[in-house]
């Protein structure tokens, strides 16, 4: 594999929102507009407020979007006022004031990704208004009143003109599920209907499994952020919930199926055809979620009284039928939405009171432990000599290296690189396009008209990839600071952003080495550890119930699956990452990561399709139990004995596996 390969750049082409980039666009051109039709020379910088406050919107539900989007529109115009009048003051006590703003808003990170983008884009607006000081206190409170109108108009257009669906967020949440669940589904299909091996079976887990929990995951969010401003008791809410739980059950069913096909060679021809129309089930419902449309349709149930015929095929004691109709019958939940015969999904408790969702993160994280109190001292340390330095020598434009280095500095090595490489190649790119426009429009009108469609472009594009969205952004950017800023022309405000970024992307790689250097390879064992924790869980958890004859808890099921991907992902992290001296532990952590892989598809086969556990071969199933959980966390012992049954081959299967890891 190249080290391009390896990249995490992301594309995702189905990530465009075309709301998004009209909403943007609408809230930057109106700015211009109004500015120009009112004779406000200055409204340049109220048109940046719309924008930067566009960029802070992190989607999703209301409920998440207004706290972020009003609280960058009221600290931004107070930190546009406030350092505005500060850097007049001089270099000694504005640099040291706004290297404190930069570590309490790279700190913000701990309240999540929304905290992330506010507190970047706070950063970014504290260097620019260094970069044009104020002699008067009244004309910073003018700047930073002008900066916070058009902010406001952005939120007001984003929360309050902009009508959007409450449920819509969940709604394309639950679609991206059923999409990726499609793709396992058809990927299995054609291991189904060919004479795989092994490998293949795993490329299969890698390359689907990982996808799968993460949009799971995020389809959890987004329906928590929904339910707390809609409420739990909503008709809506609760058919929103019960797909969910439904698909959910989707995963594991699949997963089991993986497992069990992987093992039995010889069922894989007759597993094909049912395979092949719940993918094609699955790959239906995603847009029926996503437009809203009724799901209970005689043409659904006659499909789904067609899958029921197809494995009426099957020998009654069939693994295989066992597991297919499980996954049958989660399909019927998802077109009858009638409450499914499962725990009630995780992460929907009532939420703590504000003062502790606020400050409980803060004294956490307020240690030199905490990766993000490590990063926000980082960007603190790096920015204030630096801004020192461009505002005594760096000239008009030379805050774009400090802007860069704080959007580029990620708190792991292998990230901030990345990052960098991507906003470099996108700001070049981008400078070229700016020139192009300067030359064509001159006037303000003009510039609100081409800015409409390229800030519609940059927005819609803005989830697709990074590195596209910087190239399109950084026209915007070139063409609102001239308008901020008079007197440059296109291509040197292009050629300077460019030169800056470059700096500044430099900057951040090397302080990312120098300072507190953290490196996902020396914590690479710890994540070995919670992975193969979390998977001991869960087998506990599965024989537990097995012997106790309860439903298997989704919790555990689930933990296991979260700590599967942060495992691979911390490898991805890793061999980004100068790792020589930790091969041996990066192929460590690789084996374990598929043996656990293997493991959970097996567990998954136990918790579906349930052997039958008589009262005499009960002691035999805790003493398996005890053996898996002590040889994944502790010492290995020897096997105990193999009970009889069907039972005995699926625990000599977990002890291979459970045998490679502890080896």
């Amino acid at each position: 594999m190249t080290l391009l390969n390896r990249l995490p750049i992301t594309l995702n082409p189905r990530a465009v929102s075309i709301s998004e980039g009209l909403r943007a666009g609408i809230a930057v051109a109106v700015t211009l507009i109004v500015g120009q039709l009112l004779n406000l020379p200055h409204f340049g910088l109220a048109a940046l407020g719309a924008l930067l406050t566009c960029f802070a919107d992190p989607g999703g539900p209301v409920a998440r979007r207004a706290p972020a989007v009003i609280a960058f529109a009221i600290f931004s115009g107070m930190a546009y006022g406030f350092f505005g009048a500060v850097s007049g003051q001089g270099v000694w006590l504005a640099a040291p004031l706004a290297g404190l703003m930069i570590f309490c808003a790279s700190y913000a990170r701990i309240y999540g990704q929304a905290g992330l983008q506010v507190g970047n884009l706070l950063s970014v607006v504290t260097v620019l208004a260094l970069g044009n000081p104020d002699k008067t206190l009244a004309h910073a409170a003018a700047q930073g009143l002008n900066f916070c109108a058009g902010a406001a108009w952005a939120v007001l257009l984003t929360l309050v003109i902009w009508q959007v669906h409450p449920y819509a967020p969940a709604r394309r949440a639950l679609t991206e599920v059923a999409r990726r669940l499609a793709s396992l589904a058809r990927d299995l299909v054609a291991l189904a209907a060919a004479e795989e091996s092994v490998a293949a079976f795993e490329a299969h887990a890698a390359t689907h499994r990982r996808g799968v929990r993460e949009a799971i995951e995020a389809a959890r969010d987004v329906t928590f952020q929904t339910f707390k401003r809609r409420g739990l008791v909503t008709p809506r809410a609760s058919q929103t919930l019960v797909r969910l739980q439904a698909l959910e059950q989707l995963f594991a069913g699949l997963i089991a199926l993986s497992d069990s096909l992987e093992s039995d060679a010889a069922s894989r021809p007759a597993a094909a055809a049912p395979l092949r129309r719940i993918a094609g089930w699955l790959a239906a419902i995603g847009p029926d979620f996503l437009r809203d449309r009724v799901l209970e349709t005689a043409k659904k149930q006659a499909s789904l009284q067609r899958l029921r015929n197809d494995l009426e095929k099957f020998p009654e004691a069939s693994e295989q039928r066992h597991l297919l109709e499980a996954v049958t019958e989660n399909l019927a939940v998802l077109v009858t939405v009638s409450a499914p015969d499962t725990q009630p999904l995780a992460g929907l408790a009532e939420q703590p009171p504000l003062r502790s969702r606020i400050l409980t993160p803060i004294q956490q994280n307020f240690n030199l432990g905490s990766i993000p109190m490590r990063h926000a001292l980082r960007a603190a340390v790096i920015a204030t000599p630096v801004l020192a330095w461009t505002m005594l020598y760096g000239g008009q434009f030379a805050h774009w290296a400090t802007i860069t280095m704080v959007l580029c500095l990620q708190p792991y090595f292998s990230a901030t690189w990345v990052r960098s490489a991507e906003r470099i190649a996108g700001t070049a790119l981008g400078g070229l396009v700016a020139a192009g426009i300067g030359l064509v429009a001159q006037t303000r009108v003009e510039l609100a008209f081409a800015m409409l469609p390229l800030t519609m472009f940059a927005f819609t594009i803005r989830s697709v990839s990074y590195g596209a969205f910087i190239a399109a952004l950084t026209p915007m950017i070139v063409l609102l600071v001239e308008q901020i800023a008079p007197g440059a022309d296109e291509l040197t405000i292009a050629a300077s952003r460019v030169g800056y970024t470059l700096l500044g992307g430099l900057l951040a790689v090397l302080g990312n080495l120098l300072l507190w250097p953290d490196f996902e390879g020396a914590r690479l064992e710890q994540n070995i550890a919670r992975a193969i924790a979390a998977h001991a869980d869960y087998a506990k958890a599965v024989f537990s119930a097995l012997v106790e004859g309860m439903p298997a808890p989704d919790s555990a099921r689930r933990a296991a699956g979260l700590a599967s991907n942060n495992l691979e992902a911390a490898l991805a992290r890793a061999l980004l990452e100068p790792h020589k001296g930790r091969d041996a532990t990066i192929e460590r952590g690789a084996i374990v990561d598929a043996a656990l892989r293997r493991m959970a598809g097996r567990l998954s086969v136990l918790a579906l399709d349930r052997p039958l556990i008589t009262q005499d071969s009960c002691p035999i199933w805790r003493d398996w139990a005890a053996w898996l959980v002590q040889s994944l966390t502790a010492r290995p012992a020897a096997r105990p004995p193999l009970p009889e049954g069907p039972g005995a081959e699926t625990l000599a299967r977990l002890a291979r596996q459970v045998e490679l890891i502890s080896g």
